[in-house]
């Protein structure tokens, strides 16, 4: 599919091993936001490990990442083969991401944009409606799992990027960032996945058969650069409502101070699962 498997605009991080975190080239003194067109973000630096991770300097990222179990195995599937149908449809070969990923993004760009944009919406809507389902083991709805997961999140905050609002689902978490210049966000995202699961399993709230496999994570984490303010506005609404529907305490959300200057947000500072910085 492409929003599970071939992101257009959007990225994903496959976790590999790293010595250490990014030091950045420069700390900025305060958060700033740059929008970007949508073409854009097909041109930057980035990297290809079986996926494309679309890099640009000073973006702020939406990005989620799920426990391995969050997505049944069926739907996935089926989600895939609907995607390959869909690219055919349109005169497209999938196996060209993997063969010859210039052609593949030539062709796509090809299409009306209205055509693209549509299909990012359908399939963003459909993986994110997926994940709230709650499939699979949902480790995190426990207390003691979001205090783990939220240190991790708020660790780098202003030492290495700015992080935004974040929320923490039983089965995944959505988190909003701005990187500093010369810190790579898929370093930051294995730090935080690394640390969590590590910390987990030491507290025993995950086993040891998925820690000792690496299984605990997916190793795919979706992000997507924020294209405008009023994109970011949606985005911080989505966090802030995506556990309004939990029972309390089996989600927690942080509302970032720091984003209301670009995208203002009401958010009650003491609502069920509800935490602030």
């Amino acid at each position: 599919m492409l929003f599970t498997h071939h992101p257009i605009g959007m990225g994903w991080y496959v976790a590999r091993p790293m010595n250490r975190l990014s030091e950045p080239s420069r700390v900025p003194p305060k958060p700033s936001f740059i929008g970007v067109e949508d073409e854009d973000c097909w041109n930057p630096p980035g990297y290809v490990r079986g996926l494309p991770h679309w890099r640009l300097i000073g973006a702020t990222y939406f990005i989620t990442f799920r426990q391995a179990d969050s997505l049944p195995e069926a739907v996935l599937k089926a989600w895939e083969q609907e995607a390959t149908a869909w690219l055919w449809s349109h005169g497209i070969d999938d196996h060209w991401k993997k063969s010859d990923p210039e052609k593949f993004k030539s062709a796509f760009l090809a299409l009306p944009r209205e055509v693209r944009e549509a299909r990012q919406r359908e399939e963003a809507k459909r993986f994110l409606h997926e994940l709230d389902l709650c499939h699979g083991s949902c480790r995190l709805q426990k207390p003691e799992a979001q205090d783990i997961v939220s240190e991790a999140l708020n660790h780098f905050h202003s030492q290495r990027l700015w992080v935004g609002d974040w929320v923490v689902m039983p089965n995944h978490v959505h988190v909003i960032a701005q990187p500093f210049e010369g810190v790579k966000i898929e370093e930051w995202l294995y730090s935080v996945k690394r640390y969590s699961a590590s910390t987990l399993h030491r507290a025993g709230l995950i086993q040891e058969a998925d820690f000792r496999a690496g299984h605990f994570w997916q190793k795919e984490s979706f992000d997507r650069v924020t294209r405008d303010l009023a994109e970011l506005g949606r985005t911080r609404k989505y966090i802030a409502d995506n556990g309004k529907k939990l029972h309390p305490g089996t989600f927690r959300h942080l509302a970032s101070p720091w984003l209301n200057e670009f995208a203002p947000l009401d958010v009650p500072p003491h609502s069920n699962g509800v935490e602030g910085r």
